[in-house]
């Protein structure tokens, strides 16, 4: 049996590592080992200027998980977490560490209806400068008014509980613009969810259209699930993990 890869987990805008315990959990019980961290721009009394912080956060977690042994790491990020990803993982592919004479790295990165952007560009230009309805913009933090934004196919009241353990976020990080972007050298699996209220699904679609035209490998699975697919659809998105990770399932 061949040894499966190390997980890290990158959150979302607000969101922290504990909203990945269900998924956690399980994919604990399966055999794996997960890596996160709640990253700079989220909940911070000293907010970051951009994305910098975040990056080095990832990178760090990213070559924990490679190690002495040389592991082969599936990186899975949600949302804005999206953004971090294609920069943090610039050189940490496989492939990349091979070309330098090291071993183990990235071999496949996991999008949770999260942006993927190209270099340069931030998330406040990816949705057109649009300040929706439901955040708050107290600078320097930007916060979220409604629950059922993220969490909307949730019962209410589950809902409510996750809601309540987000935290504030740095406005900077939304206007930071993306520093890299891995995805065009490292292979990427996306769960398009066809019921999000906060990264809509034509946007979705729209960065895995933007993949494809840059000749980025992609491949998407379609699921019937808001924002947060790892609390509302946890058996679902176990799966779609394992086929992200090579398991046969």
């Amino acid at each position: 049996m061949s040894k499966k890869p190390q997980l890290v987990l990158i959150p979302g805008a607000w969101h922290t590592p504990s909203h990945f315990n269900h998924l956690i959990t399980k994919l604990h019980a399966l055999g794996y080992t997960t890596h996160s961290a709640q990253l700079a721009s989220v909940g911070n009394p000293d907010p970051p200027a951009d994305l910098t912080e975040d990056i080095t956060i990832v990178r760090a977690l990213v070559l924990n998980a490679i190690g002495n042994s040389g592991n082969d790491v599936v990186v899975l990020a949600h949302s804005w977490g999206g953004i971090i990803a294609g920069c943090a993982l610039v050189g940490l592919g496989k492939k990349e560490r091979e070309a330098q004479g090291l071993s183990g790295g990235v071999v496949r990165t996991g999008y949770m209806a999260a942006y993927i952007l190209d270099e340069g560009i931030c998330l406040q230009d990816a949705i057109h400068h649009f300040i929706p309805e439901w955040v708050d913009v107290q600078e320097p933090y930007v916060y979220a008014k409604v629950a059922k934004i993220f969490y909307g196919d949730l019962p209410e009241d589950e809902g409510q509980y996750w809601f309540e353990q987000i935290k504030s976020q740095a406005v900077a990080s939304f206007y930071a613009p993306a520093t890299g972007a891995a995805w065009k050298q490292i292979p990427t699996s996306y769960l398009l969810c066809e019921d999000d209220e906060c990264v809509p699904p034509q946007v979705q679609e729209g960065m895995v259209n933007g993949v494809k035209e840059a000749a980025g490998e992609i491949e998407v699975t379609r699921l019937k699930s808001g924002h947060s697919p790892f609390l509302s659809r946890v058996e679902e998105t176990v799966v779609w993990v394992q086929r992200v990770a090579g398991d046969a399932v």
